[in-house]
């Protein structure tokens, strides 16, 4: 497989990564508290859990991708170019 193909693939995947944990975040903010209620009404949750956990959901959402995406791709990107130095 092409380095080129899956570069540009990691990098199709971190920007649909960061498209989904910025909806994510504006959704929480614009509609934070009717989401707070509909799963208050479900689960025994305080506000302040219900914000913990969707804190650390992002967290570790942003940690992952850029375990998963950003840091394969910038390994690709140098060994490509290290590869291409003349000895």
């Amino acid at each position: 497989m092409d380095t080129r193909l899956i570069t540009a693939i990691l990098l199709r995947c971190l920007i649909y990564s960061f498209a989904l944990l910025l909806s994510w975040f504006v959704i929480f903010l614009i509609a934070g508290d009717w989401i707070y209620g509909f799963h208050s009404r479900i689960f025994d949750i305080t506000r302040q859990d219900f914000d913990l956990m969707h804190y650390c959901g992002m967290a570790f959402l942003k940690i992952l991708v850029f375990v998963t995406f950003v840091i394969p791709y910038f390994a690709i990107r140098s060994a490509g170019k290290r590869r291409n130095l003349p000895e």
